[in-house]
């Protein structure tokens, strides 16, 4: 339904959710309650899934207080792509990774960032100046500016190696998106792993990889006393947290 969905020309008005999510508009029209707000049950798999609508409940769900709703179990392509993150983690070690996430996203940190957007945009902008009367595909150049800026500002002097990581992270994506609704059969990937699986595998074991040797440069650097910190991006932040003194605020490699 969603290939179906996404095939055809998109009109143009803000009520894409008939489009985006084809199987859950039909199901809402055929299983949702009849009053004004549609929520119902389907299964994936062997796992049953409530879906939710009304306004109220859903703040209820995202706020989640006291615990009671926990983050549901990602598949083996979510894991590779998502990793140990703030998407994935909950409790005290969610609480750390948030508070230092807080801090680089502040309003003022963000200002520091500014230079490098500048200097991403310029450099998008004087590619294109070689491209006149020739036509462009935007949506991929957005993608690689992004990718670019995160890559500044996420790794600092390291951006290079940062957007090889982040070409990585696409291609992930990519076989998670395309194997979203796929129901996993306990045990069966211990003995056969699909194509896919072990090309998910093999890309997260390269982006931990590449991570780590930029770590590794960064802490060289501080012992042989080229520099004084680990720097002041997210990942210096990062990384000084985990060589943090306080177990209360250090972060696992």
């Amino acid at each position: 339904m969603r290939k179906e969905a996404m095939s055809k020309p998109k009109a143009l008005t803000h009520d894409i959710f008939a489009k985006t999510q084809p199987h859950m508009y039909s199901w809402i029209k055929k299983y949702g309650k009849m009053d004004a707000w549609k929520n119902f049950v389907y299964w994936n798999g062997v796992r049953a899934q409530l879906v939710i609508s009304e306004a109220e409940l859903v703040k209820e769900v995202m706020k989640n207080s006291l615990n009671v709703f926990p983050k549901a179990n990602p598949s083996v392509y979510a894991s590779n792509l998502l990793g140990n993150g703030l998407v994935m983690i909950e409790g005290e070690k969610w609480v750390k990774h948030r508070k230092l996430t807080n801090h680089v996203f502040h309003g003022e940190s963000l200002k520091n960032m500014i230079p490098a957007v500048i200097a991403s945009v310029e450099t998008m902008l004087e590619k294109w100046k070689g491209k006149e009367g020739k036509e462009i595909e935007v949506y991929q150049e957005f993608r690689l500016l992004s990718s670019e800026v995160i890559s500044r500002t996420a790794f600092g002097s390291s951006y290079s190696e940062g957007e090889k990581i982040f070409a990585m992270l696409n291609k992930l994506s990519i076989i998670m998106s395309r194997n979203f609704f796929n129901t996993e059969i306990p045990l069966i990937s211990k003995f056969w792993k699909p194509a896919d699986l072990l090309e998910s595998e093999r890309l997260a074991n390269e982006i931990q990889d590449c991570v780590m040797k930029i770590v590794k440069k960064r802490e060289d650097r501080v012992v042989n006393g080229e520099a004084d910190n680990f720097g002041n991006d997210f990942l210096g932040l990062l990384v000084n947290a985990y060589h943090d003194l306080d177990d209360k605020n250090r972060l696992s490699m």
